[in-house]
């Protein structure tokens, strides 16, 4: 069993970020809320791009600085991500609890 592992999740008053902690529940990763600073991974929920644009480009540059994975989650329903954020991401998933689990796991090389 794998140690418990520390997220940084963008968040904001948007459908998607309450729906990705469900996901993220069924997943049946173990983790916890941690800030960008002492996070393992940075999560960047790409629908709050147009809202939240500023800390989520501190939280990208802070992960970035620190070679900590971003695993950035398409907007809910749709394909495409910013290309900004695509740029930087470790991976791009989209709802699936598994392939969520999945990505986090892989960008952090868990086994």
């Amino acid at each position: 069993m794998t140690a418990e592992i520390r997220l940084y999740i963008t968040e904001g008053e948007v459908e998607d970020y309450r729906v990705f902690l469900e996901r993220l529940e069924q997943s049946g990763l173990e983790w916890r809320a941690a800030p960008p600073e002492d996070a393992d991974a940075v999560i960047v929920l790409a629908g709050l791009w147009g809202t939240r644009r500023d800390e989520i480009v501190g939280a990208v540059d802070l992960a970035r600085k620190s070679s900590k994975p971003i695993i950035t989650v398409r907007p809910y329903g749709l394909e495409n991500v910013p290309p900004e954020l695509e740029a930087v991401s470790s991976e791009v998933v989209g709802w699936n609890p598994h392939c969520i689990r999945d990505a986090i796991e892989d960008a952090l090389d868990v086994i």
